[in-house]
């Protein structure tokens, strides 16, 4: 990845790569307008706010799987974005946890509450929003849901 695409990603990009953190790459976002990270910088290296959120770019990637197409939904927690996911080619919904450390805590009890629901629901038969993933990405714990929408029924 370095070699053919290495000088059209950032440095702070080309030194993730480099610190094998990413067995895998599906995706590296090449045509969006990527923020520029300083390693060390404030605010998680310049990729949060000064409330700890992760500033999204559309169209960049999120751990080189997921593209960011649109926000759709925000709360207290964190933001919930439509992603797709470049290694099973679904769209997603994917929470992005803000970088707080009560947040994150209170995120892995999701988890881990999800986790078990999804052990219990195996096949589906109680309509329970199923979680695909989870992960860490730049200090942010992230988490994929099946992407869900509205039915209107008359």
């Amino acid at each position: 990845v370095l070699k053919y695409y290495g000088s059209r990603l950032n440095s702070f990009e080309r030194n993730e790569l480099q610190s094998g953190e990413f067995p895998e790459i599906w995706y590296l976002g090449l045509d969006a307008t990527k923020m520029e990270g300083e390693d060390g910088g404030p605010h998680n290296n310049g990729y949060d706010d000064d409330n700890g959120s992760y500033v999204k770019v559309l169209h960049d990637h999120l751990s080189y799987r997921y593209e960011i197409l649109e926000v759709i939904g925000k709360g207290s927690f964190g933001q919930v974005i439509r992603a797709l996911d470049h290694k099973t080619d679904q769209q997603v919904a994917l929470k992005i946890i803000r970088n707080k450390k009560r947040f994150h805590q209170q995120a892995l009890v999701e988890v881990k509450i999800l986790e078990h629901l999804c052990k219990k629901d195996r096949d589906g038969s109680h309509h329970m929003i199923k979680m695909l993933n989870h992960f860490y990405f730049r200090n942010h714990l992230c988490i994929t849901f099946e992407l869900m929408g509205l039915v209107w029924i008359h």
